[in-house]
């Protein structure tokens, strides 16, 4: 597993805030993504996680996040000049009692979501 430096992860509110404030978006069932161009000059993305106890308990919210940096990390999307900030809808909550499944919805979002964010970048 490789590390998920600070570099490459949005840390203060104001990068958030960036982001909300007219940001491209793209919904899937699971996960909605803003997206928007660095204000780093880094050539490299940047992920921000927002998950909140709507989805679960801490545990649940945890391994949505890291299923998350995971993917972002081996996705070809951070090599992109990107701010990227991932909500995760409450909707997943309804699927813990099959963690295999969730994990599963959870990966196939992002992809849907990578795809939609490479047509427009």
């Amino acid at each position: 597993m490789t590390s998920f430096p600070k570099e490459s992860r949005l840390l203060k509110p104001v990068d958030f805030n960036y982001l909300r404030r007219g940001a491209r978006y793209a919904n899937t069932p699971f996960l909605r993504l803003y997206y928007k161009i660095s204000r780093v000059e880094d050539n490299n993305a940047r992920l921000g996680l927002s998950v909140s106890k709507k989805v679960g308990n801490a545990v649940q919210r945890n391994r949505v996040k890291r299923i998350l940096r995971e993917e972002f990390r081996n996705s070809s999307v951070r090599f992109l000049n990107l701010d990227i900030l991932v909500v995760a809808s409450p909707r997943l909550k309804a699927g813990w009692s099959d963690k295999s499944k969730n994990a599963s919805n959870v990966r196939e979002s992002w992809q849907i979501g990578v795809e939609a964010i490479k047509k427009h970048v």
